[in-house]
C-alpha cells in the first residue's frame, strides 16, 4: 500500500515538473535586440526597437528601416488583443513623434511579423543589396495594406 502511494506521489511531480517547461516561442522575457548592419543606417529601426520593448504589453519587437519608411512589428500576448486598436494607434503615434522624417508602418499581424523577422535576419548576415531590402520592405507593406 505504502509503494502505491510512492509510486503515485512520484508520478504527480513528474507530471507538475513536466507541466511547468516554458513555452519556447519567438520572444523571451529579456528579448535580444539585433543591431542590424548594412549598407544603410539602421539606428533608427533600432532606437524604435528600444523604445517600444520596454513596453509591458510587448512581448517582441521587428523593425528595419530605408531612408524614408520604417517598417515596425510588434507581437501582443493574445489576452491583451482586446484593445489592440486603441493600442496599435497610440504605439504609432508615439513612433510618428520619435520618428518624424520617417513613413511609419506598424503591424500586429503574425504574417507580418515572420517576414519582417526574415527580413532582419538575412540584413544581420548581410546578404542583401539596398535595393533588395527596399524592394522587400516595399512587398511587406503590400501585403500588410492588402490584409487589412
Amino acid at each position: 500500500m505504502r509503494n502505491k502511494k510512492m509510486a503515485l506521489l512520484l508520478l504527480f511531480i513528474l507530471f507538475l515538473a513536466g507541466c511547468n517547461h516554458q513555452n519556447e516561442s519567438s520572444y523571451s522575457e529579456n528579448p535580444n535586440i539585433k543591431h542590424l548592419s548594412t549598407n544603410s543606417s539602421q539606428d533608427p529601426a533600432t532606437q524604435a526597437k528600444e523604445l517600444l520593448i520596454d513596453k509591458d504589453d510587448i512581448t517582441a519587437v521587428h523593425a528595419v528601416n530605408t531612408e524614408d519608411t520604417m517598417l515596425v512589428t510588434i507581437e501582443i500576448p493574445h489576452h491583451e488583443r482586446f484593445s489592440l486598436q486603441d493600442k496599435t494607434e497610440a504605439y504609432q503615434k508615439e513612433l510618428k513623434q520619435h520618428f518624424p522624417d520617417f513613413t511609419i508602418e506598424l503591424s500586429t499581424d503574425k504574417k507580418i511579423i515572420l517576414e519582417t523577422s526574415k527580413l532582419e535576419q538575412k540584413m544581420a548576415e548581410q546578404t542583401l543589396t539596398e535595393k533588395e531590402i527596399k524592394k522587400k520592405m516595399k512587398e511587406i507593406i503590400h501585403l500588410s495594406k492588402e490584409q487589412t
